[in-house]
């Protein structure tokens, strides 16, 4: 397995992967209504594009192809943490985070931030990161609770 910083080329295959793994991880922790809203996706919008492109995404690949990724911006946000569904508990999320720890290391950012999902929350607990809070946000028409995480690197 090796990692690679996502280009515009890899959109669809990320947006594919974004959609599969939420289809298949969600229904775990979420109602059909908050899974089909989360998985809307579209890889040709600019929304999708800025989520990718506008922070360092990070990808993971091995010989079947793309199996997560991950992004975080300049000012410490991580804004994206996922594995494609049929390779979890594998080590690609702690492989992943680690390229974003060292992103972090690399650019002196002294505090690492997300929102995360109740599936994405254990990974972050695992890397020391502490909730804070919460927030109930709305995507697609539908409320979802977060979780506030941080690690402070100093």
């Amino acid at each position: 397995m090796h990692i690679r910083t996502a280009t515009e080329s890899d959109l669809p295959a990320l947006a594919t992967l974004y959609r599969q793994t939420v289809l298949v991880n969600a229904p775990q922790h979420y109602t059909t209504a908050q899974t089909e809203a989360w998985a809307t996706v579209d890889a040709a919008t600019s929304r999708f594009r800025q989520f990718i492109l506008e922070v360092t995404t990070y990808m993971a690949e091995d010989d079947t192809g793309i199996v997560g990724f991950a992004g975080v911006g300049e000012d410490g946000h991580i804004a994206s943490t996922y594995v494609r569904h049929d390779c979890l508990h594998q080590g690609v999320g702690s492989l992943l985070m680690q390229a974003v720890l060292a992103h972090a290391l690399e650019k002196h950012i002294q505090r690492l931030y997300a929102e995360a999902s109740e599936f994405s929350l254990g990974l972050f607990t695992k890397f020391g990161f502490s909730q804070y809070d919460t927030e109930v946000v709305e995507h697609n028409g539908v409320q979802f609770t977060r979780y506030l995480v941080e690690r402070v690197l100093v």
